[in-house]
């Protein structure tokens, strides 16, 4: 999403073409919940996707109709309609999708123009805030659509016509901004003197952070995987000829910095993950040593190695064990090459991250 919303905000400042897409409402399995987006150039080239390849060529063909008319529109799929017999499209998932689909030009009025550069402000200082859309009024889509944007500390910018209205969606975005669930975003339904109105509250989550303490060759895959899974990562080591930008393209940061000065001036807020994997025992027990220390909410603590290796490092630290540390690190599938390790690694990552088992799908009965 955050690269969707950065995308967004520079072809409308360059006056392209081009139509955004997002999933306001589903109902029963889809591929993705609300919130979800794609971007469309007029091109027909496009940015994420909401379907997995189901939708999108269709997609793009109401994206040209709402081009040429130059109002958004909202399309609904589902598995038994008539799109099925018509053209051949189903959602693949037996789920039905309400999406809305806004042409960029409605994005270039200069409150919605204003409104953009606040949201991408607000990305890249990695801030968690809900874009709140009022989509219907009685049924009937409100055009032109409106937008407030509300922050985690109370904050909001912009504002809807209607005050009860407006005090009703702040009040929703407020309580979904609180809960520390992955996936926040919602469809809300309200009742306004005597009208009842739509609307989607677009929660941003920040992507998580991933700090990986030690840039040997094992080190390339994890940063690469993690990466490409929508992970924010910084690699830190003391050893400068490891700190190449050739050998790690991916990572947002490269940090040189000695084990007993860590973590410096890299940030372990809360909810952050940390894999230590400097194959050096001295300089794994001195920053252990230091996160035990700062005893951050950590999202993950990986080690590499075997846990007697991990068992020991913590006694010498006084510890005899720790919730976080897991180890050996990473989800148990057999991994023996660097490339298998660092997918059990981000696989394990990412379920802690949501709360998540990390078990097998097909033995869920939910």
């Amino acid at each position: 999403m955050r690269d969707i919303w950065l995308e967004l905000k520079r072809l409308v400042e360059r006056g392209e073409q081009g139509a955004l897409v997002t999933v306001v409402r589903t109902e029963g399995s889809a591929y993705q919940r609300e919130g979800t987006k794609m971007l469309f150039q007029a091109s027909g080239e496009g940015v994420g996707t909401i379907s997995g390849g189901c939708l999108e060529a269709d997609l793009y063909e109401h994206c040209r109709s709402a081009i040429r008319v130059g109002e958004p529109q909202v399309v609904t799929y589902s598995p038994d309609g008539m799109m099925d017999t018509v053209f051949g499209v189903g959602t693949g998932c037996l789920g039905t999708l309400d999406v809305l689909v806004e042409p960029l030009a409605t994005w270039r009025a200069g409150d919605e123009r204003s409104l953009l550069r606040e949201i991408a402000g607000r990305i890249e200082r990695r801030t968690r805030f809900a874009v709140v859309t009022l989509l219907r009024a009685d049924g009937r889509l409100v055009i032109p659509l409106q937008r407030i944007v509300v922050g985690a500390g109370g904050d909001r910018v912009g504002g809807f016509s209607d005050s009860s209205v407006h005090a009703a969606l702040v009040d929703t975005a407020t309580k979904a901004l609180e809960e520390r669930v992955r996936r926040p975003s919602r469809p809300v339904a309200i009742v306004s003197n005597g009208r009842r109105y739509e609307a989607l509250v677009d929660v941003f989550v920040p992507p998580l952070r991933l700090v990986v303490f030690g840039g040997g060759e094992d080190a390339r895959p994890l940063v690469a995987i993690a990466e490409r899974s929508g992970i924010d990562v910084t690699l830190i080591d003391w050893r400068r000829e490891l700190l190449d930008r050739g050998r790690f393209p991916e990572a947002s940061d490269l940090v040189e910095l000695r084990p007993e000065e860590f973590p410096g001036r890299v940030s372990l807020a809360d909810g952050t993950a940390v894999v230590l994997m400097s194959h050096h025992y001295e300089a794994d027990r001195a920053v252990l040593g230091r996160i035990l220390k700062l005893a951050p909410r950590l999202a993950y603590l990986g080690i590499l190695g075997p846990r007697a290796r991990t068992e020991r490092l913590l006694a010498e630290l006084g510890v005899s064990r720790h919730p976080l540390a897991r180890t050996p690190a990473g989800l148990d599938i057999g991994a023996d090459t660097p490339g298998e390790i660092a997918l059990s690694f981000v696989a394990e990552i990412l379920a802690a991250w949501k709360g998540r088992p990390g078990g097998v799908l097909s033995d869920r009965r939910a």
